[in-house]
């Protein structure tokens, strides 16, 4: 019988290459509880958003096609609120499923490093309590950061008043990288410990300033890495659209190639795309998670002081 791996621990410090062999073994050892419970939770939402993003690209293609010559205003104002409605379906779905996978993965990365037996048995019946506690969590952070952005927005619009655009807007971008970079591992400080979120937040402000080349790093890379896997799920479904759409607006088409058939066709590749890019987004989290782990362990030795405290059960 093959012995077992050594768990991935999660508070380790870690180089660069490390963290990214933590990520990807991570996905290696659990890609089935992983894939399994990501199917369960996203695909009906990816259902429902292969419907708006069809219907976006539709919308779209028919504005498109009014440019000059005559067109019925009513027309154009029905395209338009169809597009509106489409495209608020979609961001509210997006943002749902969002939520959702940052609390379905942070679950289960926090319940692979409390259970000796990892993953292993793991049900979605188990995990409901924690994944409630961090939809709850990612929810409120959202809240929070929608005041914090409004709260900088009253702050530049203030400076705007004494500083020249020019500066002020050199500024304010320089300003959202330094400061927006921490904001990366605020979610994994708040999902993994039991602190207010405040609190979470002045935490990820302290790690991440002390560990800010590391965060830009892993969330290049992860983020690379996501991008291919989106391009490769969303290229059917694009070259799809665009063969719809030209055989639509050519008399030689007949119309055969936007039947229901190629519609549900078109459909089906549309859902592929959606869930592809929920798959996608599983390497960032997991690499900001052992990015956070490294952080915590690099700057608070969280490891070194659990031995401690564990060391009369020795």
């Amino acid at each position: 019988m093959e012995a077992q791996k050594p768990k991935i621990a999660l508070y380790v410090q870690r180089s660069f290459g490390e963290k990214l062999t933590a990520t990807f073994d991570f996905i290696k050892e659990n890609w089935k509880p992983l894939m399994k419970f990501t199917t369960y939770l996203m695909l009906p939402l990816c259902l429902l958003q292969g419907l708006s993003l069809n219907g976006l690209m539709s919308g779209t293609m028919v504005l498109g096609d009014m440019t000059g010559g005559s067109f019925d205003s009513s027309v154009v104002g029905a395209s338009i609120m169809a597009l509106v409605t489409y495209y608020s379906l979609y961001a509210v779905l997006y943002l749902l499923g969002t939520v959702m996978l940052t609390s379905l993965v942070y679950a289960l990365v926090r319940t692979y490093n409390e259970r000796e037996e990892r993953l292993e048995g793991v049900t979605l019946g188990m995990l409901k309590p924690l994944l409630f506690r961090n939809v709850r969590r990612v929810f409120l952070i959202m809240i929070v950061s929608v005041l914090l952005v409004l709260f900088v927005g009253l702050i530049v619009g203030f400076i705007a008043t004494i500083i020249p655009f020019i500066a002020l807007a050199f500024l304010f971008v320089l300003l959202v990288v330094v400061v927006s970079v921490p904001l990366a591992i605020w979610a994994p400080v708040y999902l993994f410990e039991d602190i207010y979120i405040i609190d979470a937040l002045k935490k990820a402000y302290r790690l991440g300033f002390a560990t800010w080349g590391g965060i830009v790093l892993i969330s290049i890379v992860m983020g690379f890495i996501a991008a291919i896997l989106q391009g490769v799920t969303m290229i059917p479904w694009y070259i799809g659209t665009i063969v719809k759409y030209i055989f639509a607006m050519t008399d030689a088409g007949g119309g055969a190639p936007v039947s229901a058939a190629y519609s549900f066709v078109l459909y089906l590749l549309a859902v592929v795309q959606a869930f592809g890019v929920y798959m996608s987004m599983i390497f960032s989290l997991l690499g900001l998670a052992y990015q956070y782990g490294h952080a915590s362990e690099k700057i608070d030795y969280v490891m070194v002081e659990s031995d401690i405290d564990n060391f009369d059960k020795l």
